[in-house]
């Protein structure tokens, strides 16, 4: 069996964290079949006037990831206009590479990780190439949900002719069903995974001194995109309204919102309780996860998010939101979810969280049973599936 995946949203040097729940996948994946990966790169004109291509020429045509070499053809892109168009100038700056490395290799199938421009592109190559396709769908955004746009069209014109899809949540499972027309029978739902030795419980107060943490204060922890639709904001809001003393608020991450959230702690006065730490390697996640007494993850909304895997997995309760795939992650023992924008229900939520008395073991059970090889394994039986 020969499988090239291939996705825009693939770690890289310039953006090591970008996409690594694909890596990670890809990696077991390899152990276990013969795996070709595809990343290809955006590129334009004066690229690095823009933040988000920055540095994007820097990348090498092909480099070694975590041990898998890793081809980074490039692809034209328009940024902010004609947006309808990417889908195609995706096919037309790759299809010659793609066409080469699918042959040369006799690829079996064509195993995509996103749904426009990607997949949409990757339809046309799969009919040109005689090949099986599949799409995994990790996100609203993948496959323009929310949008009122030509490019929605094209995404559910595409996914007809896909021979399988993934999804990494029942909710994006029934997405695909009652807005886009799938069949039940042609969505197999698998979610992201942890590599179980490198995410575990270990001593608190060990943790702490890594951290930098006190030993009698409870901690709150909550690591994310500083954006919109990770919902930080009620996060504040509700942390401004918990009665308990000694809670200390952790935030992790960058992004837009940064500024406007430390503004926030000021005019709400709880600045003092609330430590901005900004990015964290993801090797070091596990020391924090460990020192603190809760998760938190008010996101409004969510594909599968890693974050919560890993937290379970090192025994730490979740409070978060009823949105994406995080009811699939989290049951009564392991911690408490709320609707989104609640930040009433949410500070609720969190005071309980802290108080109660947990059965950590319990809790960590159920984050490692999500492990990347059990993915990968369910992930090579649709390969199988659909390969007949």
């Amino acid at each position: 069996m020969k499988i090239l995946i291939i996705s825009h949203l693939f770690p890289n040097k310039i953006r090591p964290l970008y996409g690594v729940f694909v890596k990670e996948r890809a990696k077991y994946i390899s152990k276990k079949v013969n795996v070709r990966i595809v990343a290809p790169v955006p590129y334009f004109p004066m690229a690095n006037l823009l933040s988000r291509y920055r540095n994007t020429d820097r990348i090498e045509s092909r480099e070694v990831t975590d041990g898998l070499s890793v081809f980074h053809p490039k692809y034209l892109v328009i940024p902010g206009l004609f947006k309808f168009s990417d889908g195609y100038l995706y096919y037309l700056s790759l299809n010659s590479f793609i066409t080469d490395i699918a042959r040369d290799n006799s690829a079996d199938l064509l195993d995509f990780q996103w749904g426009y421009p990607d997949a949409f592109a990757g339809v046309i190559w799969a009919r040109k190439l005689n090949k099986k396709i599949i799409l995994t769908v990790r996100g609203n955004a993948s496959i323009c949900f929310f949008e009122k746009s030509l490019r929605r069209k094209m995404v559910l014109n595409s996914l007809r002719f896909i021979d399988h899809i993934v999804t990494v949540s029942n909710d994006l499972k029934e997405k695909l069903i009652s807005s886009y027309r799938i069949s039940d029978q042609k969505i197999t739902v698998i979610g992201n995974g942890i590599n179980s030795r490198e995410f575990y419980k270990s001593n608190k107060n060990e943790a702490r001194k890594i951290c930098g943490l006190e030993s009698e204060k409870k901690y709150i922890l909550s690591l994310s995109r500083l954006s919109f639709e990770k919902g930080i904001v009620y996060l504040l809001k509700a942390f401004a309204s918990i009665k308990t003393d000694n809670v200390i608020l952790l935030i992790g991450g960058e992004g837009p919102q940064k500024k406007q959230l430390q503004k926030i702690t000021h005019d709400l006065n709880i600045h003092s309780n609330v430590h901005f730490i900004g990015g964290i390697p993801h090797a070091e996640t596990i020391h924090w996860y460990n020192a603190s007494d809760v998760y938190c993850l008010p996101s409004l909304w969510e594909g599968c998010p890693n974050t919560i895997i890993e937290a379970l997995a090192c025994g730490t309760p979740v409070v978060s939101t009823l949105v994406g795939g995080i009811p699939d992650l989290v049951n009564s023992k392991a911690g408490y979810l709320v609707p989104p924008k609640d930040s009433n229900a949410l500070a609720y939520a969190l005071e309980s969280a802290i108080k109660r008395d947990w059965n950590f073991s319990e809790i960590t059970a159920i984050g490692q049973s999500n492990s990347w090889d059990h993915v990968a394994d369910r992930t090579i039986e649709v390969y199988r599936r659909v390969l007949g």
